[in-house]
């Protein structure tokens, strides 16, 4: 094989999983990173006041997030993360009713069956009618049928029996969290993406899994380690302003914001689809392999993390339905704090209800909200309260979306495109992201042999 140099923009887990695949493979490898670290929209920074490290986000992966789990294991950090041995995911409701959906030793989707009929959640009529949704589900075979894409899941589910009660506490349980956006939005096409794979086919497929420590411990630090190990160049706090294409339809080279130029055999953009757009000439903007892109949309995150005196959860995670809490991490337990108090992350999907509202806003709704779940909380004093939001944080998976992702390959003839958006096949997830990185890189390591 003969050795390229590559120039990678982006470093998010896409760009960072791209670099470190070409660089392992001996090619010359330059990262370009805007922030003046690696992680993209997974990363952890030191709160000023607590000392404690945060992450920008909540972040779970699940067992059949195979590529995700191989990166973490390649870069020697797979140990820095929590893994269920069996899917075990506690579910509670203001009124203090508690269900337990839980994974056994039998085939999949037997697995889930005993703790399903026990879960106290939905009534039995609905069960009756939940079964038979999600062995069709399991027996499609054909999942991207244009039926399916075009069409949302709420609707689909609603065709199939199921009630509103149904899809808010068992069916909207699973997708809100997995794919940051309700049934009522989402295709029914990634929504079977989703069952199939975590739930259905495999009985280790939705084991939860996230890191004990921070983000940036487990991936970015790690990674940017390794890739200068391996040789590459990182160039952070830089940012680019444009590539040039010449008249043949290959990259030439890019320039830095500060009039640097950059050249390269070949180009990884692992940057989000406009800005990726908005550094292209304008004739190539407008290319319709290439156009699509700009018409994804996008779904934030708000992530509230609260720390109390004294502690206020007896778990290390859990679900809430009929709330406006959604899932709460105990930070305390997960990463083995010294307390005396917990450090609670209350994780809020689809939140744009919640996006506009100021801190203090969100002090009043949540706080006693959870006081309400959480009855030892009632006696406790909030020491700090800090809201991060991602406005970005996912593309929207809507009916019609999947025709927005690009592929790998682009008309460009040494540009290839990687990240979570591109067409992995799965929702904006980790895993996707790595996926996408490698496969760009495998196209790359194509082209140099």
């Amino acid at each position: 094989m003969t050795s390229a140099s590559v120039t990678v923009l982006g470093g998010g887990l896409a760009g960072m999983t791209a670099a470190l695949r070409l660089a392992e493979a001996g090619h010359l490898v330059t990262l370009i990173e805007r922030r003046p670290y690696l992680g993209g929209r997974a990363y952890s920074f030191v709160d000023s006041e607590t000392g404690t490290q945060v992450d920008n986000g909540q972040h779970v992966f699940l067992g059949c997030c195979t590529a995700y789990a191989q990166l973490l294991n390649d870069v020697g950090t797979l140990d820095q993360t929590f893994r269920q041995s069996r899917l075990r995911i506690e579910v509670r409701a203001p009124n203090g009713k508690r269900g337990v959906l839980t994974g056994l030793s039998l085939p999949a989707p037997l697995h889930l069956l005993p703790s399903f009929l026990r879960y106290p959640h939905i009534g039995w009529r609905e069960k009756l009618r939940v079964v038979p949704a999600l062995l069709r589900i399991q027996r499609e075979r054909n999942r991207d049928r244009p039926g399916l894409r075009a069409m949302s899941f709420a609707d689909w589910l609603r065709q199939n029996g199921q009630s509103p009660r149904a899809i808010a506490n068992f069916w909207d349980l699973i997708v809100l969290p997995s794919l940051n956006d309700s049934s009522e939005n989402i295709s029914a096409s990634m929504a079977f993406m989703l069952f199939q794979v975590a739930l259905l086919q495999n009985a280790h497929g939705a084991d939860v899994g996230y890191a004990k420590s921070g983000l940036s411990d487990v991936m970015g630090e790690p990674i940017a380690a390794q890739l200068r190990e391996l040789g590459a160049t990182l160039m952070l706090g830089r940012t680019i302003d444009h590539l040039t294409v010449d008249d043949s339809g290959r990259t030439t080279g890019l320039t830095l914001a500060d009039g640097e130029a950059v050249s390269a055999d070949f180009y990884v953009s692992a940057l989000p689809p406009d800005a990726m757009l908005g550094l292209l000439p304008e004739r190539w903007r407008d290319d319709p392999a290439l156009a699509l892109a700009a018409k994804h949309t996008w779904s934030p995150i708000v992530n509230l993390h609260i720390w109390y005196d004294r502690p206020v959860g007896d778990f290390d995670f859990v679900a809430f339905i009929d709330s406006p809490v959604q899932w709460v991490f105990n930070r305390t337990r997960i990463a083995g704090l010294p307390g005396p108090g917990d450090y609670l992350t209350v994780s809020l999907s689809g939140a744009w209800e919640h996006w506009p509202k100021t801190k203090d806003e969100l002090r009043e709704i949540f706080l006693p909200e959870l006081e309400l779940l959480l009855p030892q909380a009632k006696d406790a004093q909030v020491e700090r309260f800090v809201v991060v939001k991602e406005q970005r944080a996912t593309f929207r998976s809507l009916p019609g979306a999947p025709d927005n992702r690009l592929p790998t390959r682009t008309p460009i003839a040494n540009l290839v495109l990687a990240g979570d958006w591109t067409d992995t096949g799965w929702p904006a997830t980790m895993e996707s992201a790595v996926r996408s990185g490698n496969a760009a890189a495998a196209v790359i390591q194509g082209h140099a042999s």
